[in-house]
């Protein structure tokens, strides 16, 4: 109890500080304005611009992806090289590259097996023995229920190509399964 008027007496004392007259603060700011001046930096020289003429209109615009004719086709052919019929029309399969191919199931029986291949845009095909697949001549040589045995021929870079033998498998029940889940 004894320090309650000892609050009240620093209270009082503390109000009495606060004054409404505030004239001189207001003279200060005034004085404050008009001696002193805002400095804003110069803006930088503006360059000019350099036209640069484009000297390289004959060339492949780098904007556009190459053609797959354009690097399939090697103009020269060696002696003692397998030689691919460029000429032949090509199957809608041969315009995906392999990687670019999913396997998802079979059709037929025993005798006669067919696979069915997804294409990156969601297309799907019937393909079987002796059709064609991929962006390098590719055939294919065998169907079974799990996968596809390919035969690609390769350029090597000398006019030449390379056979190379590739499978394409089947994705598997449990990965679709997973997928749609």
């Amino acid at each position: 109890m004894k320090q309650a008027p000892i609050v009240m007496l620093t209270a009082l004392l503390a109000l009495s500080g606060c004054f409404s007259d505030t004239t001189d603060i207001q003279q200060f700011m005034a004085d404050v304005k008009t001696t002193t001046r805002a400095q804003i930096p110069p803006l930088p020289p503006v360059k000019d611009f350099e036209h640069l003429p484009y000297t390289s209109s004959e060339l492949r615009s780098p904007f556009s992806l190459p053609s797959p004719q354009a690097y399939n086709q090697q103009a020269l052919h060696q002696p003692g090289c397998i030689q691919l019929d460029h000429q032949r029309e090509k199957q809608a399969l041969e315009h995906y590259a392999i990687d670019n191919l999913t396997m998802r199931g079979t059709l037929g029986h025993a005798d006669q097996l067919w696979a069915l291949i997804e294409a990156s845009d969601q297309s799907m095909h019937r393909i079987g023995l002796n059709d064609r697949l991929g962006l390098f001549h590719g055939r294919v040589v065998a169907v079974k229920p799990d996968y596809i045995e390919i035969t690609e021929f390769i350029p090597d870079g000398s006019g030449c190509t390379v056979q190379r033998n590739s499978k394409l498998q089947l994705l598997e029940a449990s990965i679709d399964a997973a997928e749609t889940n």
